[in-house]
C-alpha cells in the first residue's frame, strides 16, 4: 500500500551549489533519487563531514541559516552539530529531488527524555517505505533506517530498529549484539520547518546544562571505524578495536584536529 505525502505548501527552499557540496563529501550526482543514492549519500556525508561543536567553544555565534552553514561546512571544511548538519543535508536531498521533510525528536540521556526539537533529523519518502536519515547524531548509523517497527537492521558492526509506542510515536534503539537495545531518540513523522529548531539551537550553545558547552567534541566515521576528539582524549576505533590517548594541552588538541579532521585553528592566548 503507498504511504500518503505528509509534504503539503512547502515553502520555497534556499538553493547553493550542489555540485561543491557533492564534491566535499566526494559523492557523484545522480539525477533520479533512489534509496540506494540516499545510502550512498548518507555514508558519504559521515565519512567526510565530523560532528563537532567547536563554534561553540570558541564563542561563534551558530545561526541557522542555509548559506552561512553552506560556508561553514562545505566551504571552510568544518563540521557541524545536529541543527547544522540534518538541516543542511535535508536541502541537499530536496535539490537533489528526494521527498523528504525534517523531524524534531526528543533524546534519551539514561531514563530522562529530552525536550521537543532537543534533535533535527529526516524522513526520506519513497513509493512504498519510509526511511529514518540521520547524519547529525555523532556515533549512529551509517545507513538511513527503515521505518518499520520492530525490525532488527544492522548496520555494520550495530544493530538498530525502531519501535512505535501506543501514542503513535517512533523510539531509535540502537545495539552492539542485537539483544541489548539503549534508547536513542523519541520522534513523530510531524513535519517541522527549520525555523522550529532556533530556541533548542540557541539552548544547546548558551546553557550551562547542555552537554554540548560541557566540552569540546568531534567525531567522524571512517572506513575502519571511527575518531573521535575531547578536550582531553582521542578515541580511535579501528576494525572493532578502541584506543584511548590522552590529550596533554590545547596546542594538542589543535595539532589533532588538523591531523585527523583536516581543521585548522588558531590557538587564541
Amino acid at each position: 500500500m503507498a504511504i500518503s505525502n505528509p509534504i503539503q505548501n512547502t515553502p520555497k527552499l534556499p538553493s547553493f551549489d550542489v555540485d561543491h557540496y557533492l564534491l566535499r563529501i566526494n559523492c557523484p550526482k545522480e539525477h533520479t533519487p533512489s534509496f540506494k543514492y540516499l545510502k550512498q549519500l548518507h555514508k558519504a556525508h559521515l565519512l567526510h563531514i565530523p560532528f563537532e561543536n567547536l563554534d561553540i567553544h570558541m564563542h561563534n555565534e551558530i545561526i541557522l541559516d542555509i548559506h552561512k552553514m553552506y560556508r561553514k561546512i562545505i566551504l571552510r571544511n568544518r563540521g557541524g552539530f545536529c541543527y547544522e548538519l540534518n538541516g543542511l543535508f535535508y536541502h541537499l536531498l530536496k535539490q537533489l529531488g528526494f521527498e523528504c521533510h525534517l523531524i524534531s525528536a526528543k533524546v534519551y540521556k539514561g531514563n530522562d527524555l529530552g525536550p521537543a526539537f532537543d534533535h533535527a533529523a529526516i524522513l526520506v519518502y519513497f513509493a512504498d517505505q519510509v526511511y529514518l536519515a540521520d547524519v547529525g547524531f555523532g556515533h549512529s548509523f551509517l545507513e538511513p533506517k527503515q521505518l518499520t517497527p520492530g525490525l532488527v537492521q544492522m548496520d555494520y558492526n550495530s544493530y538498530y530498529k525502531i519501535d512505535r509506542t501506543i501514542d503513535d510515536e517512533y523510539i531509535l534503539l540502537g545495539s552492539d549484539n542485537s539483544f541489548d537495545y539503549e534508547a536513542k531518540y523519541l520522534f513523530t513523522k510531524e513535519t517541522r520547518q527549520f525555523v522550529e529548531f532556533i530556541d533548542m539551537c540557541q539552548y544547546h550553545q548558551t546553557n550551562k546544562n547542555s552537554h554540548f558547552t560541557k566540552k569540546k567534541l568531534i567525531t567522524q566515521a571512517t572506513p575502519q571505524g571511527r575518531v573521535t576528539l575531547t578536550d582531553d582524549k582521542l578515541i580511535t576505533i579501528i576494525a572493532g578495536k578502541k584506543e584511548e590517548r590522552p590529550i596533554l594541552n590545547q596546542d594538542e588538541f589543535l595539532v589533532k584536529l588538523d591531523q585527523h579532521f583536516g581543521i585548522k585553528l588558531v590557538r587564541k592566548r
